[in-house]
């Protein structure tokens, strides 16, 4: 499809989504404002970029200022910036807010609307894909929040308001069972899913879909292996990673990404993605304003390249204006010199709030990830070449930021899995969080399950304060429209889940 109609598509979606998206979260339950006709390339389209490129408002807070600072890869702790000098694991509570309820404003309504226009479409692959990216969605909510609506929202024919919370560990099985069913509904079909102009993702390819179906279901399993089976359900979550790996995974053919507009004028009426916030803000001179909602990449992520002599380096950080390629932390007391620091490349944030053209696109499920995600599971005893998947994953990373791998693999020990079984993991662990990087969501979810990273204890030079004493927060706290609006539903997630605070664990988080 010519480039110029798919834009002018979602030119003329963001005027029907407009209409249909709400501002209060009860209001995602009811449809008053759903249009007669839409087409399914319009609608698609609108869903894609908000679910997975989000807003600016959202992924300024819930991607980059939360998630990507939890997982230890950006640092906000600079000189000039509007939150140096404090402790970024803390909640607060408008940038909270603003994850939950634009993101259910924003995705959870139209993904609705857009299942409804494939049921009507008697496009049964279209059905499959918008419950898939429905699987993807809920997903990031719950590791997020924990027990959140679900069951009663993802059906387009139930009306509830407001909604109950489901447990996470209610949607993470529901989630499992229907990627199973969609990966069925499609089948051997190769028949091109209708609006396939608005599908950034695969051009509507329902076998593509189908294989991001299967590699999200195995991530979803790995994640909640232990807690399967801490609940005695051993045999289920077994059974499910065996499913996955017998049928096809992503790949370096088909890896699951979103490549935002280049034209600046659909990016300006859809928001911006980094780069927007990167530059769009704060115009004063040196720390009055300069840096303000800039950031800078961490240690912890230069270093694991630097000291390996990892050829990503150069791809994702910039030399300092002083020199050298030097990392910040995280809530560090007293912040260093914009000047002494890594910032990220423009593959992360182009070069102006509109010149993309070097960023790369919007992590969905990469080819680096279904291979780690495969090495991990053979070192788990389910089969397969461990060191040899952990290589691909590597390799695949290194594309993904068009970087020439030279002879990393066979000069770097870093490229090769040694040591006891956890040493391995850790190596697979780390290289994934590496590879994740600008998917904040899933680096967060990463580090809280195998504790990558390491509490602070340092109160000197670092701030250690409650409610998590240094420790990564575990998840975000509920949106104080829904402490208001959806009250007794709310109570009573707490009361099954634990305290509404970021240091209460989720049901998958076994220490």
């Amino acid at each position: 499809m010519n480039i110029k109609i798919q834009l002018l598509s979602i030119l003329l979606m963001f005027g029907c989504l407009l209409s249909s998206c709400t501002d209060d979260f009860e209001e995602i339950n009811k449809n008053p404002n759903l249009p007669e006709v839409s087409g399914a390339d319009n609608l698609l389209g609108g869903v894609q970029y908000f679910t997975f490129a989000e807003p600016r408002f959202v992924t300024w807070r819930g991607n980059l200022l939360y998630a990507s600072q939890f997982s230890n890869q950006f640092s906000t702790s600079v000189v000039g910036s509007w939150w140096a000098g404090s402790d970024i694991y803390d909640n607060d509570q408008g940038w909270t807010d603003a994850v939950f309820d634009k993101s259910y404003t924003k995705s959870s309504l139209n993904l609705r609307n857009l299942l409804i226009t494939y049921q009507e479409l008697d496009d049964t692959n279209g059905q499959a894909m918008t419950k898939i990216m429905m699987s993807l969605f809920y997903q990031k909510m719950t590791d997020v929040f924990g027990n959140v609506p679900y069951s009663e929202i993802i059906l387009p024919q139930i009306e509830v308001a407001p909604p109950k919370y489901d447990s996470q560990k209610e949607i993470y099985r529901s989630i499992l069972e229907d990627l199973k069913d969609q990966i069925a509904i499609i089948g051997n079909s190769t028949t091109t899913i209708s609006g396939n102009a608005g599908d950034f993702i695969y051009d509507g390819d329902p076998q593509k879909w189908k294989v991001l179906a299967n590699t999200l279901r195995l991530r979803m399993a790995l994640r909640s292996r232990d807690a399967f089976n801490a609940d005695g359900e051993n045999s289920f979550i077994d059974g499910v990673i065996e499913e996955c790996l017998s049928n096809p995974l992503i790949d370096d053919t088909n890896s699951a990404g979103l490549l935002r507009s280049r034209t600046s004028l659909l990016n300006a009426n859809l928001d911006g993605g980094f780069e927007d916030v990167y530059w769009g803000f704060g115009t004063g001179d040196g720390g009055n304003g300069a840096t303000g909602s800039k950031w800078i990449l961490t240690d912890r992520l230069v270093n694991l390249m630097k000291d390996n002599n990892d050829p990503r380096l150069s791809e994702i950080a910039t030399e300092a204006e002083n020199g050298g390629y030097t990392g910040g932390a995280p809530n560090v007391r007293v912040s260093p010199d914009w000047d002494d620091m890594s910032k990220p490349s423009e593959k992360i944030v182009g070069t102006a709030t509109d010149e993309i053209a070097n960023q790369i696109p919007v992590m969905i499920l990469t080819a680096a990830e279904s291979y780690f995600l495969q090495a991990e599971a053979a070192l788990l005893g389910y089969g397969g070449d461990a060191n040899g998947l952990y290589q691909n994953g590597i390799l695949s990373s290194i594309n993904y930021w068009g970087a020439d791998s030279g002879t990393f693999i066979t000069d770097e020990p870093i490229a090769t899995l040694s040591g006891t079984i956890n040493d391995q993991l850790n190596q697979i662990w780390n290289q994934r969080w590496l590879a994740s990087l600008t998917n904040g969501y899933e680096s967060w979810a990463l580090v809280r399950r195998t504790d990558l990273i390491p509490p602070i204890t340092d109160n000197v030079n670092y701030w250690v304060s409650q409610p998590n004493n240094g420790n990564v927060p575990k998840r975000l706290q509920y949106s104080s429209t829904e402490l208001t609006s959806n009250k007794v539903n709310v109570d009573n997630a707490i009361n099954e889940q634990g305290p509404d605070v970021m240091s209460t664990a989720l049901w998958w988080d076994i220490e």
